[in-house]
Parts: C-alpha cells; structure tokens; sequence
C-alpha cells in the first residue's frame, strides 16, 4: 500500500558545489521516481522533491551516505511540506541571493578518468593539460563569485564548444555542470613566452619547454594559483643561474 504523496524541502551546506552534487541528486531523483528540483543557490545546495513518503526516507538517506567523492557535507536542513503536484524532476538555474554563504571545493588533482582520456591519442583531449571534469580540476582558484557557475568564474569568457556544451548538460556526463569544462578547442591554450613576454614560435610548447630546460635555461611555470620556477637540478649552470 503506498503511502500519501508528500513534498520535503532541503538544504545542504559544506562543499556542494562544482563537485557533481546536482546531477548526483538528478539521477537518484529519478531513479527514486521522484519529481521536483535542485540547484544551487548562495547558501549550499537546495532540493525540492515529491512522491511516496517511504522513497522520500530513502532518497534523503542517500543524498548524505552516497554524495559524490569531492563533496563535504557539513548540514542538512529538512522541512516537509504538502505536495504541489511537479510533473517531473528538473535541474533548476542557481539562485543568487544577499546572503552568500556556501564552501567552495580546493583546486583538486587530475581523475584517473581524465587522466586515461590525456594519455588517449583517440580522445579529442589528447595531452591536454587543462583537462578536468566534475571529479577533478580547478575550482577555488578560478572562483570569482558564488553560487559557483561559469559566469562567476574566471572561465566565463571562453565560450564552449558544441562538444563540450553537450558535455555539460548532460545530467548523466561527468562533465555536466563542471565549470572549468573546456577542449584544445574552445578552453585556454598553453603557450611558451620569452622574457619580454613576447610568444616563442613552437609547434608544441611543453616539448618546447623540455628542449629549453635540457640547454639549461631557467623557466617560470604558470599553474592555477602562483608560479614555479623550473629547471635541470643536475645542471650546475641552471642552479646557480
């Protein structure tokens, strides 16, 4: 016998956000036959969903004891209220608001899916350097303002292809919604710059890098937040340069 059809509203605060945290509560969304919506707005994560009381006990339940890899949550906030009758369950756009309390994800290192598709001469982001995806790549580096999408970030002018676009709004892609998205095609270039800061000619610039490194030059390298220098630690005249 199934249960009255009722309608919970949460909130979720910690790092929920730029970590695949919607499309995680999408899919068990529908998975559970529930319908509603979830985005993010400037206080976490927020969720409306409706149907059976039993599957909302569950659904709530597993939003904390499966939530994705990168995710902390720190509370979650839960109220019931009556149904409104939503026909289906949908990612909604994120809502801004005055007060803006949310943590943001650290930059985190490379998945071993990206790194796979990096190694991968058949994948269209073969040695990309910039590769990410929702479970890895920049994030706190590149923030600009919360919630945290692509408009506040500092990837908002690189417009993205047809390829990534549809990446990113697939809910079952694990680029859906990740900000940083972006291909040799559509995201930043890796380039190689003298000391005027005037662009060395090279067909590839981090093999081009390799050869400059081997003569003995000394080499600032531009990560996501700051500069390393770099150089042939065996060789005398880079060290002491």
């Amino acid at each position: 016998m199934m249960h009255d059809r009722t309608r919970i509203h949460m909130l979720v605060k910690g790092v929920v956000q730029g970590v695949g945290f919607r499309p995680f509560v999408y899919n068990l969304a529908r998975t559970l036959e529930l319908t509603g919506w979830v985005n993010n707005s400037a206080q976490g994560l927020e969720i409306e969903a409706e149907g059976n009381e039993g599957l909302l006990e569950s659904f709530a339940e597993r939003i904390s004891s499966e939530a994705p890899p990168l995710a902390v949550i720190e509370e979650i906030t839960l109220t019931k209220l009556p149904p409104v009758n939503y026909k289906d369950f949908v990612i909604k756009d994120s809502a801004t608001g005055e007060l803006k309390f949310t943590l943001v994800s650290p930059d985190v290192a490379i998945c071993p899916e990206c790194l796979a598709e990096l190694n991968d001469p058949e994948n269209r982001r073969y040695r990309y350097p910039l590769i990410n995806c929702t479970n890895c790549g920049p994030r706190f580096t590149i923030i600009q303002d919360i919630p945290y999408d692509r408009p506040y970030t500092t990837m908002a002018n690189f417009l993205m292809c047809p390829d990534c676009r549809k990446e990113y709004d697939d809910p079952e892609n694990r680029r859906f919604h990740a900000q940083p998205n972006a291909c040799p095609v559509c995201g930043p270039q890796v380039v190689l710059l003298d000391r005027q800061g005037k662009q060395v000619a090279a067909q590839d610039a981090p093999e081009k890098a390799v050869e400059l490194l081997k003569q003995g030059h000394i080499l600032a390298v531009k990560g996501l937040g700051g500069y390393h220098l770099v150089c042939d630690a065996l060789s005398q005249t880079s060290v002491q340069g």
